[in-house]
């Protein structure tokens, strides 16, 4: 009788057992850093790169209010949200419905990931010698084919440097979401597409009534994929502008960068990354409640 109910009461906690070394993992790496930085928000010093803190309450996130800098940098990384979305997702998801049926299609799908594995920061160094305005080979071409109109100081100019430097971003981005969507429309019947063709739909009406409704769940993964990459982005924008010009690039991540390591305002910086948490969470649900809610 006890060797049956100690054999039930195992079985019933086996589950949590094998659990354990995964909340244990999520607790030291992942949840005691959050909560760590929650703390140091609330906290103070007297002086930069002090660690004799004091409880301030909700003064840093008062003082973000305020910070004119700070809401520069969100506008910019909600930009760069938006130009994430329209270039690579929505060329890699045509790409991928272009070579869906094509034989060669996991040969081009290669040749569009090799971006993806060059280091972020070798892409920006590369990229900011294509774009300089004396020896770059993007102006050198421009000039070669008679458009010298075009010309430009790309990362110089405040009103096009966010721009060019998504490009590199994108550039290294729309192979991996073409793999993504080519994965996923392999879970589409083909016999569906026979069906809308004989029923004498063309390219166009087959992918926005058929492909991109029956992708709704891969389409949904890459959104917040991107929402949250584009909101914590840092690596192209810090190595080619640096948030330059006048603040033109600059994005939460870079402006978090600058207040941690040079400035040393440890709490003000960790008030931030807790708001722009908060604003991944809230843009992550939206995102996730507009494609699951049914037409």
């Amino acid at each position: 009788m006890v060797r049956d109910v100690t054999s039930a009461v195992a079985r019933r906690n086996s589950p949590y057992l094998f659990l354990f070394p995964v909340v244990l993992y999520l607790g030291i790496w992942i949840y005691y850093p959050i909560a760590k930085n929650l703390h140091l928000s609330l906290l103070s010093a007297a002086t930069t790169r002090s660690t004799d803190y004091y409880f301030v309450g909700l003064s840093n996130y008062r003082q973000l209010i305020d910070d004119e800098l700070f809401w520069r940098s969100l506008l910019h990384n909600l930009a760069w949200v938006g130009l994430s979305i329209a270039v690579p997702v929505a060329i890699g998801l045509v790409l991928a419905a272009i070579l869906a049926k094509r034989r060669t299609r996991l040969l081009y799908a290669v040749v569009f990931f090799i971006p993806a594995t060059v280091a972020p920061v070798m892409a920006a160094v590369v990229w900011g010698w294509i774009y300089n305005p004396t020896f770059g080979a993007l102006n050198a071409v421009l000039k070669l084919i008679g458009l010298d109109f075009l010309q430009h100081e790309w990362l110089a100019d405040e009103a096009s440097a966010l721009i060019a430097v998504n490009m590199i971003g994108s550039w290294g981005y729309f192979g991996f979401c073409t793999l993504i969507f080519l994965a996923g429309l392999q879970g589409i019947d083909p016999d569906i597409y026979d069906a809308a063709k004989i029923d004498g739909a063309g390219p166009v009406q087959t992918f926005f009534r058929i492909t991109v409704p029956l992708l709704r769940g891969t389409l949904l993964f890459m959104l917040v994929y991107t929402v949250i990459s584009s909101m914590k982005f840092f690596d192209h924008i810090y190595v080619a502008t640096k948030g330059g010009p006048n603040f033109s690039t600059q994005i939460i991540a870079v402006y978090m960068f600058d207040l941690f390591i040079r400035q040393g305002e440890v709490n003000y910086a960790s008030a931030m990354s807790v708001v722009l948490t908060a604003i991944i969470l809230l843009l992550s649900i939206g995102v996730v409640r507009n494609l699951m809610r049914r037409p």
